[in-house]
């Protein structure tokens, strides 16, 4: 059973706000940067990292985010959690906090996923009296497509250019996105040469330090002293810009096809912003739909919105009953939760 200390004490969010809590009042401030007690990382991505106060303050985070976070050149000092962490299906480590203050709880959710990529594990959340909640796709139009409909298309479209001896670059976060890509489409293309980055790699190898299958791929960098001999390939590369010169030289070499991985494709003119073949709204964030879901599953007298599209899913809570806030408007300002 987790509970609050019996003192006074802050902890600093990930994206960035602190929650002050004492035996009489609970407040939240976005903005703060006073010296906490605390400070809660909920996964390795680095916008979600506060670098300055992650080296000097006890941080939260879940065992393999310090993996990462150290991998990722983070000195982080990891203590025990006197507070409940639960899976948030975003990525490897990702998770979210509660916090109690008297009967009441408080969650923050992080970067969250209720229909988790590959095998990300998502636990149930519990009611609380205070939600904050990311809101990456936070408008009614950004609502993905069912999940088996959308890798069929995708691998219809893979083997369709591999067949025109076309290979293909997957292109996603290095950490995270990519590795849930490999686990969902490396089973689809068995008679297909795999390679990958080396930036890729490396995450490759945490996640298989915790029993998360992907398979061993021989590594293909802009320094690789040998391409492949034929066009019966696909490339796992980082989200860079189609227009970068390595992805130009193996379009030109090879006819190369650029796929783009990510939600905000639902976006307009995305593909050709990025300047790739195609992109698909595969994504480890929740969707519009998946956002309501958990607010419905948490039952929260009080909301607060973050990242995003924070202040337009503020104002959708509100057009259906709730009391809602965005947080990022609130820079500063000091609000009591409890």
């Amino acid at each position: 059973m987790h509970h609050t200390p019996n003192r006074a004490l802050s902890i600093r969010l990930d994206r960035f706000a602190t929650i002050y809590l004492n035996g009489s009042e609970t407040a939240l401030k976005m903005g703060s940067y006073d010296s906490p007690d605390y400070v809660f990382i909920s996964h390795a991505h680095l916008d979600h990292i506060c670098k300055q106060e992650s080296q000097n303050v006890e941080a939260i985070c879940s065992e393999e985010t310090f993996i990462l976070s150290t991998l990722r050149g983070f000195g982080i000092k990891r203590t025990e959690s006197p507070f409940l962490l639960l899976d948030s299906g975003h990525i490897l480590g990702s998770k979210s906090i509660v916090l109690e203050a008297g009967c009441e709880k408080i969650l923050y959710t992080g970067d969250v996923n209720n229909s988790p990529l590959a095998d990300m594990p998502k636990q149930c959340f519990p009611k609380v009296h205070t939600l904050i909640i990311e809101s990456n796709y936070g408008r009614p139009n950004l609502v993905f497509p069912p999940r088996h409909e959308l890798v069929k298309e995708v691998v219809d479209y893979v083997r369709e250019n591999l067949k025109k001896s076309r290979p293909v670059v997957f292109m996603g976060y290095p950490l995270g996105k990519s590795q849930h890509v490999q686990m969902i489409l490396d089973r689809f293309l068995p008679d297909v040469e795999k390679y990958v980055s080396p930036s890729i790699a490396r995450y490759n190898d945490v996640y298989r330090l915790f029993s998360m299958m992907i398979s061993e791929k021989k590594i293909l960098c802009p320094q690789s002293q040998s391409f492949p001999r034929d066009s019966n390939w696909v490339l796992y590369y980082p989200n860079i810009s189609g227009r970068n010169a390595f992805l130009q030289v193996i379009k030109k070499k090879y006819g190369a096809v650029l796929i783009w991985f990510s939600g905000r494709s639902l976006l307009k003119s995305y593909e050709e912003m990025l300047a790739v073949d195609r992109a698909f709204p595969l994504s480890d964030h929740a969707d519009f739909h998946g956002l309501l879901k958990i607010v419905e599953e948490t039952s929260p007298q009080k909301i607060f919105t973050v990242h995003g599209f924070s202040k337009e899913f503020s104002q959708e809570l509100r057009n259906l009953g709730y009391e809602a806030y965005d947080l990022n408007s609130l820079r500063g300002r000091c609000i009591r939760l409890l």
